[in-house]
């Protein structure tokens, strides 16, 4: 026979009741805080899987923000060399340059003259277009001042791109300059397995960024010594119609008749070059669009991971909570059965 002691049966009364009230205090908690564990210890396994879940959902969080503000970025620019190509270029430039070519309407060469300058003006504002606080075409340095200018040089009003004049010759020092501001690169990770070989970034696992305005409009001058910036192009027809006479549109040298034919046909091919460039850039949004929509998905997919490991089912951790609760209260039922009366209820 066991003999049971009254102190026996307090001592593990009190471990019951304080299981119990751990117990309770535990369910509330889950049901509170809706997490299967609070700390570390409770959980290693899950705790160690939902970091590892956690660290690349953070990561792909920020390629996803990065990839989505450059798609902005681009999709503006595409609107920009849309707005460049058809109403300014072939729609106010193009006509008014074939207009002004007609005999027929050579009385009107000043007045052509002045809609293909605003139309040049027009171009290098937009292409000083900002998206945030950054200039969309100003390349790597797309946070200093506007890029494109119409400057006043020796009495000729000269374009420049980031102060160095656009309309200069193969060989020089400001087309060296020119032709490396061109070819800027901006590296930006969307996902696509950003690597490096030998402390070097791998060009095909990022996405170069900077859009640099020269490799759109153009630069340099051609073997005739003629601009190949499309703003340049229209500045000079705009000249040349300017030196006519206002009352006849008599051209002012048989050498400005000539120019002006051939810059005529030169800004044709300006247009078709931007609109092959405008294609490339769209291209190019295109596949942002498609990278965005995959981020996205991937997390999407990555929280709904994290969830199953971290989230409690709230209608287990209810019921869980209510048994617990229910226990606890029976327990305290039973300790007013086996505890022994105090001297308190002796004096009542």
């Amino acid at each position: 026979m066991i003999r049971v002691t009254t102190n026996g049966t307090l001592r593990g009364y009190r471990a019951n009741l304080t299981r119990s009230s751990s117990t309770l205090n535990n369910a509330r908690d889950k049901v509170l805080t809706q997490s299967n564990y609070t700390s570390y210890a409770e959980d290693p396994a899950a705790a160690t899987q939902a970091f590892r879940l956690r660290r690349a959902f953070s990561r792909v969080s920020s390629q996803l923000e990065s990839t989505g503000s450059l798609y902005s970025k681009l999709s503006s620019a595409c609107d920009a060399l849309n707005s460049i190509k058809g109403s300014l270029a072939d729609g106010q430039a193009k006509i008014s340059a074939l207009a002004g070519l007609d005999d027929s309407t050579a009385a009107g060469r000043q007045p052509l003259g002045q809609v293909i300058g605003s139309a040049a003006d027009s171009i290098v504002q937009i292409l000083n277009s900002r998206y945030g606080s950054s200039f969309i075409f100003g390349g790597k340095d797309a946070l200093g001042d506007a890029p494109f200018k119409m400057e006043e040089i020796s009495g000729q009003r000269v374009l420049t791109y980031r102060g160095v004049p656009v309309d200069a010759a193969e060989g020089s020092d400001d087309y060296k300059q020119l032709q490396a501001m061109a070819k800027e690169e901006s590296f930006v990770d969307i996902g696509s397995g950003l690597t490096e070989e030998g402390g070097k970034l791998i060009p095909t696992s990022a996405f170069n960024g900077a859009l640099s305005g020269l490799s759109f409009v153009g630069y340099g001058v051609d073997e005739d010594g003629d601009p190949k910036n499309m703003a340049s192009i229209m500045q000079k027809l705009s000249d040349i119609f300017g030196r006519c006479d206002p009352n006849t549109g008599a051209w002012a040298s048989q050498q400005d008749r000539e120019d002006a034919n051939r810059l005529t046909n030169k800004l044709t091919g300006s247009i078709d070059e931007i609109t092959n460039q405008w294609t490339a850039l769209d291209g190019r949004t295109t596949y942002l669009k498609t990278s965005t929509s995959r981020l996205s998905l991937l997390a999407t997919n990555l929280n709904e991971q994290i969830l199953d490991i971290e989230q409690v089912d709230l209608a287990s951790a209810i019921t869980d909570f209510s048994w617990a609760q229910y226990c606890y209260n029976a327990a305290l039922k039973v300790g007013n059965g086996i505890l022994s009366q105090s001297l308190i209820d002796y004096m009542n």
